[in-house]
């Protein structure tokens, strides 16, 4: 569906039916509208009784799948905290944003096991949600322990190591074989590279001939 949203016009009643649908066609095709879906909370800021919080989870879950691009955070600001609190499903999906936003990774996937019906039937969802994990990794460490890898993407048998050849086919990750377990080697990027950083200051002949006549002073 084609929405036609410029001006003020966007927030016009006759569009409301058009916004919410429009949440259902992207769930079902994976898609993602960000300006659609603000015009729909900003809609509802301005007319709380029209407020349907079984749509606004999903475009929280949506926008939770477009990280790291800040998505999310723009639809969460349109919320006001008590919606967030009284409704169980949008606390949740409030819950999942905030532990991958701060890499508690354990606590999402505890959080995500209490709504697997909702997270489910968001398409894409968990590949999408692997797929920042695996980012947060690949820009914070060089090397992890494949136990950390599949306890932080919830993967474990066949399933991980079919992720893993994935990635060391397509994404240049390669698996090192050490006495304490296999680790995963993860492409070096500005990020995960300790880089010592070395700084030259000019300093001008005026600033230590002081120095210099004091030291040579009874030579």
């Amino acid at each position: 569906m084609a929405l036609s949203l410029t001006g003020a016009d966007r927030y016009s009643p006759e569009k409301l039916p058009l916004l919410e649908q429009h949440v259902d066609e992207q769930v079902a095709n994976r898609t993602w509208n960000l300006d659609a879906n603000v015009a729909l909370l900003r809609f509802y800021q301005f007319s709380p009784a029209s407020v349907k919080p079984q749509l606004i989870v999903k475009i929280l879950v949506k926008a939770i799948m477009q990280a790291p691009n800040p998505d999310y955070k723009y639809c969460i600001t349109l919320l006001p905290e008590r919606l967030q609190q009284v409704d169980e499903s949008i606390f949740k999906a409030v819950q999942l944003a905030n532990a991958l936003e701060t890499s508690r990774f354990g606590d999402f996937w505890t959080t995500a096991n209490t709504c697997r019906d909702l997270l489910g039937s968001i398409p894409g969802f968990y590949e999408s949600v692997r797929g920042f994990i695996a980012h947060t990794l690949v820009h914070t460490y060089g090397r992890v322990t494949k136990r950390t890898l599949a306890d932080c993407l919830k993967l474990e048998g066949a399933t991980l190591d079919q992720y893993l050849s994935d990635k060391c086919r397509a994404a240049g990750w390669s698996i090192v074989n050490t006495p304490a377990g296999d680790v995963v080697a993860l492409p070096k990027n500005d990020y995960n590279q300790s880089v010592v950083k070395r700084s030259q200051e000019l300093i001008r002949f005026e600033q230590v001939a002081p120095m210099l006549k004091a030291v040579t002073v009874g030579f």
